[in-house]
């Protein structure tokens, strides 16, 4: 994030992630899959929005030469301080700095908050445990961990046949869409109980909760391709 370094050092201030949004093209699996080849692909990167207290920024992976577009992931950051791990505002000059590299002709991919996500009693459940490798340079658990349990408890839950259409491991099936909530922190060796289920309606969406005890830190909806992939070779994510 641009301009990250000069809240660390003056401000005392740390940028945590609450919210991101991912969505693939149908050709970004095929594209990204390990066939050992290098690839080519164009980033772009622009802030979506900001407000006193947070910043959104958007990123784009595309074709390098015609710009069709592989993948678009908006992540959404709140100011923190770091010493009380409390919510605060930008230095009026900073936000004012950053305003104005905000991009103001496209619009978000994220245009309203996540509904709240609350497991059924037949939610699918399985545990596991944090690790001191698992933290990011904010001393909590990393953003891609979240997606790593879930992802886990996923395979578990499908290869369990739990899950209705997806009769193998879920991996196989490609993730087409991806919004989560981040809720709270979480330290190394904690234990985390990860709840998952279908979409009622939709066979394809899979939803996601994370608990430390009582405390909910992470929601996310997972949503699949309905066919599996035919690569030799398959990612989860």
């Amino acid at each position: 994030m641009p301009f990250t370094r000069d809240m660390a050092k003056d401000n005392n201030i740390r940028l945590f992630v609450i919210s991101e949004k991912c969505v693939m093209s149908p050709r970004f699996h095929s594209k990204f899959s390990c066939d050992g080849k290098q690839q080519k692909y164009h980033v772009s990167y622009t802030l979506s929005s900001i407000t006193p207290g947070t910043v959104g920024n958007t990123r784009i992976f595309s074709d390098t030469d015609n710009r069709d577009w592989y993948l678009k992931s908006e992540i959404k950051l709140i100011a923190v301080n770091w010493e009380t791990r409390r919510s605060t505002k930008f230095p009026k000059h900073l936000y004012e700095k950053m305003n104005k590299f905000v991009d103001k002709e496209n619009t978000p991919i994220m245009t309203k908050r996540q509904d709240a996500i609350v497991h059924p009693k037949k939610a699918f459940k399985t545990t596991t445990k944090t690790r001191y490798s698992d933290l990011d340079f904010n001393l909590h658990v990393n953003v891609p961990e979240y997606y790593k349990f879930c992802s886990d408890a996923a395979s578990k839950a499908s290869l369990s046949g739990y899950y209705r259409h997806f009769i193998s491991d879920i991996v196989k099936y490609p993730v087409m869409l991806t919004e989560a909530t981040f809720l709270g922190e979480c330290g190394p060796d904690e234990h985390l109980v990860v709840y998952t289920w279908q979409d009622d309606y939709d066979f394809t969406k899979l939803y996601f909760a994370i608990f430390l005890r009582d405390v909910k830190l992470f929601q996310a909806c997972f949503k699949h391709d309905s066919k599996m992939l035919q690569d030799k070779v398959i990612s989860s994510l």
